[in-house]
């Protein structure tokens, strides 16, 4: 059978990456494959893979690349910034810092209010001794403080706190992230954020990763017809600890309902899953990043787990959940990322 201009211009961009990364697409193994952000910034400029997506561009399909935020893209979670930011400026409600408050009393178990203990400093101090390795509040507990002293902000407040926020993320993008998303872009591809964070933040921040602020998936908050806030959205991740080790199928649903919802922007009405493909997905977690890596539609380039600045563990947890879930371990490709300017915690 006779190969498309697709076909042949797809082996080649895989040819060009694997001589650079070492392994092969079909390895079977996700540790052979390895490259910096520079490195892979070289092969998006190259000959192969620009033909690739024309190639894919000439027949009329869309290539996408979905990109995690938090620890993929920069140092942290940029929700903890925000909440420290919203912290040193001021931007809690008296409700919504009783909100805090009344979470750390009934954690620690304090009777008679501290004030002094009870504070978003402590919260974020708590979170922090838990990243340490010591005692402390783990990451999905500080997640639900984090919505649940939002309830009461108007959209407008939201969405100017956020922005005023949002400068001060370029300090913890990591070299190189924001040259190659509009490498991407003028290359042809539409890179999106799929993220479980809030959504408002995400886009907020997408001009300072090189992304469209339009291409973002995200958790987000409910409004009443007031404007108020209600809480958050539901989420599609499944909650529980059997699912802490394996694949999330949450983040793979989130883009497909953006890209339900986005469908006049790509596609004439309805999503046809043959004019659209994935050339590659970056995360950092083999749970929720897995899961948007082996489901769905499989990655043309590469599925690329970061190996975060300073965590080697999460790499190493992703390689061995793509051992036993993956369809095609070769194509998990380890990306090292450089340090950003400042580190993983809030300034």
């Amino acid at each position: 059978m006779t190969k498309s201009n697709r076909e042949i211009a797809l082996a080649q961009a895989r040819a060009k990456l694997y001589a650079i990364a070492g392994g092969s697409h079909d390895s079977g193994d996700p540790r052979a494959s390895r490259l910096t952000l520079r490195q892979r910034i070289a092969f998006i400029d190259s000959p192969e893979f620009r033909a690739y997506i024309a190639a894919e561009r000439a027949d009329g399909v869309v290539p996408f690349w979905k990109k995690d935020v938090d620890k993929t893209q920069g140092a942290g979670d940029v929700f903890t910034h925000m909440f420290k930011h919203r912290a040193d400026h001021g931007m809690f409600s008296a409700a919504q810092l009783k909100v805090v408050a009344d979470y750390l009393r009934k954690r620690s178990g304090l009777k008679k209010p501290r004030l002094k203990n009870l504070t978003p400093y402590a919260l974020l101090s708590q979170w922090q001794a838990h990243e340490e390795g010591g005692e402390g509040i783990e990451m999905m507990e500080f997640w639900r403080v984090y919505w649940a002293a939002q309830i009461g902000l108007t959209r407008t407040e939201k969405l100017a706190q956020v922005a005023s926020f949002a400068p001060s993320y370029a300090a913890k993008v990591f070299p190189g992230v924001r040259e190659e998303n509009l490498l991407l872009s003028e290359v042809g591809v539409e890179v999106v954020i799929v993220s479980n964070g809030d959504q408002e933040l995400a886009i907020a921040i997408a001009p300072y990763l090189g992304i469209k602020p339009e291409n973002v998936v995200g958790s987000h908050l409910r409004y009443n017809d007031e404007g108020v806030s209600i809480g958050v959205n539901h989420s599609y991740e499944v909650f529980g600890d059997d699912w802490m080790v394996r694949p999330q199928p949450g983040k793979n649903l989130s883009f497909h309902y953006w890209l339900h919802r986005e469908r006049r922007r790509f596609f004439a009405n309805r999503i046809n899953e043959d004019r659209f493909v994935i050339v590659g997905r970056d995360g950092d977690s083999g749970s929720t990043d897995g899961g948007m890596m082996i489901h769905g539609h499989p990655a043309t380039i590469g599925n690329f787990m970061v190996d975060v600045p300073g965590e080697p563990g999460r790499v190493l947890k992703f390689q061995q959940m793509m051992d036993k879930y993956a369809w095609t371990c070769g194509n998990c490709i380890t990306l090292a990322q450089e340090p950003s300017k400042t580190g993983f915690l809030p300034d």
